[in-house]
């Protein structure tokens, strides 16, 4: 049950008439269910993860609290059989038992296939065969979630939560379930307990963030996801100039799409009455790699920063050591994504361009260029755009050798595996977005609204800017409305 179908949008109506209807215990039971329901839609056998995931970091968290207590000689509020473990231990426990159901549904295939690359070519008696091994949906993001509670009570930073209904929504509250944002149990917990009726604020701003949402995913993004698709298929068909589009369209797809998922996602979440932290601002936007990052799906660098960066020593023990932890985090970083090499390679990529711009932006030659005010700050943005777009090309490519290819043919060369180069061709054959004029003046009308509202936070429910605004959701709702495929009969 993705966000842009139509069953979506009739469980969204159903739960939140009947959300609102309940209240406290009851309200949280039914956001449990609903949540359950929804990542049941998936498969239903997913549901036996999350429920093992949730149970065991639920038990680690009281006992890490247990163990506390008797650290510190307090009186043991929560079970005493649970402070016989030590609080190290517990957590140890969390983090091998969520790493290892990640890396068991994720990375058993790339193991083996990593293992069998080592093998000489030719000994079939040696080699692994390949497990079938379904993926669940969203294991990524709830592992994270779960495994930043039991850490964030291991440092005293939240209370272990008695009530395992409470924890239990924490990890499968369905808005944020599949696709994020990484949320944070010290926030999520405090705006369950502490409810309040939606506001009409709440209303406007949820609905506008979903109308939105759905804008930038169905109208924006997948009318590029052709253009990509064709080029990505077979780029040493094409010429330069079509792949260097293709590349730079992927970039804004991703950005889309990505970005599309979480305002729904936040939008929903608002209208229960939750606030979502912000997954982007303006990447797009970005002087330099490290302002990139600090715009670009900051739910999972923060998570980074926080739970591998920082642990590892950050940047507090010298400068080869502050190399080595931030190579550690980008490889960790690029395997996240996605089990392949070009994953890694991506990852990689997002490391050289930060070494590279540590050590560059301290020198003369950067002191100066920025004395160059506006020339320096449009000329900062396009590079990094550009270098930001060729590392998507790692990421969005099926495997290495097409991301080789497409670089390649950046540049004019038929194939880098072979470096030889062919007579090029302008294709002229992209499969155009469906009805791309009509879409020109919103397109234009949606980076306005981006940048103008949100750079200067106008208050559009009580000044007559909203006038704009509203004209933006309806022509966009229309658009979605247009854009959604129905259910086949």
């Amino acid at each position: 049950m993705v966000f842009t179908s139509f069953h979506f949008l009739l469980f969204f109506a159903v739960t939140i008439i009947v959300g609102h209807l309940l209240k406290n215990k009851a309200q949280k039971l039914f956001f449990l269910l609903a949540s359950y329901y929804f990542y049941g839609s998936f498969e239903p056998y997913y549901l036996i993860l999350i429920l093992v995931s949730t149970s065991w970091d639920y038990l680690c968290g009281m006992g890490i609290a247990a163990s506390s207590e008797k650290i510190e000689g307090k009186k043991i509020t929560y079970p005493v059989i649970l402070s016989r473990i030590s609080k190290k231990a517990w957590l140890t426990s969390s983090v091998l038992i969520n790493m290892g159901i990640l890396s068991y549904f994720k990375y058993t295939n790339f193991g083996i296939e990593i293992l069998n690359d080592t093998i000489p070519q030719g000994n079939t008696l040696l080699a692994w065969p390949a497990e079938n091994i379904l993926l669940p949906a969203g294991v990524s993001f709830f592992t994270f979630q779960s495994l930043s509670y039991t850490v964030d009570v291991y440092r005293n930073q939240i209370e272990a939560r008695r009530s395992f209904l409470d924890y239990a929504v924490f990890v499968s509250f369905f808005p944020q379930l599949v696709a994020g944002p990484i949320v944070r149990g010290t926030v999520f917990f405090k705006e369950l307990d502490e409810r309040h009726p939606v506001l009409h604020s709440d209303i406007v701003i949820g609905f506008s963030r979903i109308v939105v949402g759905f804008f930038r995913k169905l109208v924006l993004s997948d009318n590029l996801a052709p253009i990509v698709n064709q080029v990505f298929s077979s780029p040493q068909n094409y010429h330069p100039v079509d792949v260097w589009i293709a590349g730079l369209a992927f970039g804004f797809q991703i950005y889309l799409d990505f970005a599309g998922y979480t305002d729904i996602a936040r939008g929903v979440a608002r209208l229960f009455g939750f606030e979502f932290q912000v997954n982007f601002l303006y990447p797009m936007a970005a002087k330099n790699i490290e302002d990139h990052w600090n715009r670009w799906h900051l739910s999972l660098t923060t998570w980074l920063r926080d739970y591998i960066y920082i642990p590892l020593g950050g940047s507090r023990a010298g400068q080869i050591r502050m190399y080595i932890n931030i190579f550690a985090v980008w490889l960790f970083g690029g395997i996240w994504h996605g089990p392949a090499y070009h994953f890694i390679a991506w990852g990689l990529w997002q490391y050289v361009m930060i070494v590279i711009h540590r050590n560059y932006k301290n020198t003369k030659v950067a002191e100066y260029l920025r004395s160059k005010g506006l020339i320096y700050d449009i000329a900062a943005r396009v590079l990094t755009f550009v270098g930001l777009n060729l590392g998507f090309i790692w990421f969005r490519a099926d495997n290495m050798k097409i991301a080789t290819i497409m670089h390649g043919r950046l540049i004019g060369i038929e194939n880098l595996y072979s470096c030889f180069e062919s007579t090029c061709r302008l294709s002229g054959n992209f499969p155009a977005p469906k009805h791309i004029t009509d879409y020109g003046i919103l397109i234009a009308l949606y980076f306005f609204y981006d940048i103008f509202f949100n750079k200067f936070k106008l208050d559009y429910w009580r000044r007559p800017e909203h006038k704009i605004r509203f004209a933006f959701i309806l022509c966009a709702m229309v658009l979605c409305i247009l854009t959604l495929t129905p259910p086949e009969t």
